[in-house]
């Protein structure tokens, strides 16, 4: 029997520049966090009796790392190293012309030119595992690198593993980059697939294994949850068992709050925001989505955003001590309290679907590269405002809260 540990898109260097604009000491924070989440990973492959680690890519941000970046890691590889725990590492999309100088002796980085396969053995020389993968060769690897990691463990010996940072399936969201077949993966020679590319952690396949391990450590609410890797344990008769593993430093999660029409003033809506935190004791940022109908619809809406922040954060930080608010978003609408603002909601509504939004920037003498960094969230979110907004105006709302 023996174990070892399948991790990938530790995205070490990761700069968190949209932290960085408004809150810089946060930032910094984020920023170390990967490599603290490398390093719990390495004090669990020491703890848990680990054979080796596999890196399915994205090790680095960047094909660039920084000094920093560098040093961090080839730190925690030499903590390896004197464990005896080695390190096989398939390079990505991100970290495809990272090569670090002079890497410890138990750290193999595998070509970008060709498939390779190594063989891992016990003290007695018995080979209980062979190894193969390959590097991207660039950052836009467009070709399924897939049948060329499966040809390297055509008659390999042991417990069989291919290392790929691959978009299997073609996974929305994601760049196709190496893409890759389930059907290829498990009509193969491998008896696990260590996979990288997509931040979630996921078994597409068991027996033969096909896993992505997920992000040590998550970037953003769009990344939620729970954060870690694989530990991977085979028995003698070459059965393998997945067990995750969490080592996030900082986790993300987003509250939504839909059901507000009893919250008609604020210590309301400061209990029921209480009454729906998630009990989680590690350090978290979380991101507070208000919406649907809300007797403080107008108040919420223009209120101020940082001064919206300070007052829900109190709140918050009294039930989770370690929790930090990221933001604030107000998707609410006003109570509808009478026909005449349904009325006006259905006329709102076809109105804005008759609307151009490219003939009204044309007639205003505005360019669409004006709004070049707003994202489609974000100018959807523009859209719900105003059309809030004007019922706010026409239903008489907006000025009773005068």
């Amino acid at each position: 029997m023996f174990r070892f540990i399948h991790c990938a898109d530790l995205h070490l260097g990761s700069p968190f520049a949209a932290w960085r604009k408004v809150r810089p000491e946060a930032a910094r924070e984020l920023a170390l966090a990967p490599f603290a989440a490398f390093d719990r990973l390495a004090e669990l492959a020491v703890r848990e009796g680990a054979l080796f680690m596999v890196l399915a890519g994205d090790v680095f941000d960047t094909s660039t790392p920084s000094l920093y970046a560098e040093l961090r890691f080839r730190t925690t590889l030499e903590k390896l190293d004197r464990e005896g725990i080695r390190v096989f590492w398939a390079a990505g999309n991100h970290d495809w012309g990272a090569v670090p100088p002079s890497p410890p002796a138990n750290t193999t980085r595998f070509s970008s030119e060709k498939a390779e396969c190594f063989a891992v053995t016990d003290a007695d020389g018995r080979i209980l595992a062979s190894v193969a993968g390959i590097s991207h060769a660039a950052a836009d690897e467009r070709n399924d690198l897939a049948p060329l990691v499966d040809a390297a463990l055509s008659g390999a010996s042991g417990f069989r593993i291919g290392v790929l940072h691959a978009n299997v399936g073609g996974e929305a969201g994601y760049e196709p980059y190496a893409p890759a077949t389930l059907a290829e993966l498990v009509s193969g020679h491998a008896d696990y697939w260590a996979l990288g590319h997509i931040h979630g952690r996921k078994i597409l396949h068991e027996r033969p294994f096909a896993v992505y391990s997920g992000s040590p450590q998550g970037r953003s609410v769009n990344e939620p949850g729970a954060r870690g890797a694989v530990l991977v344990e085979v028995d003698d008769a070459g059965r393998a068992a997945v067990k995750p593993l969490d080592v996030q430093l900082f986790r993300f999660e987003t509250l939504t709050l839909a059901e507000l029409k009893g919250a008609a003033d604020f210590p309301a809506l400061e209990a029921a925001v209480r009454a729906a935190l998630p009990a989680i004791a590690e350090p978290l940022y979380l991101r507070l989505v208000l919406s649907g109908p809300c007797p403080l619809n107008a108040r919420l809406r223009g209120a101020d955003s940082a001064q919206l922040e300070e007052l829900f954060a109190g709140a918050i930080r009294a039930k989770l001590p370690k929790a930090e608010l990221e933001s604030v978003i107000v998707n609410t609408t006003a109570v509808p309290s009478a026909s005449r603002r349904e009325g006006l909601a259905a006329e709102v509504a076809a109105v804005r679907g008759a609307v151009s939004p490219a003939k009204e920037l044309a007639a205003l003498s505005l360019s669409p590269a004006e709004f070049s960094g707003f994202s489609a969230e974000e100018l959807a979110a523009v859209a719900r405002e105003a059309e809030e907004l004007l019922l706010d105006y026409l239903s008489g709302d907006l000025e009773a809260e005068k």
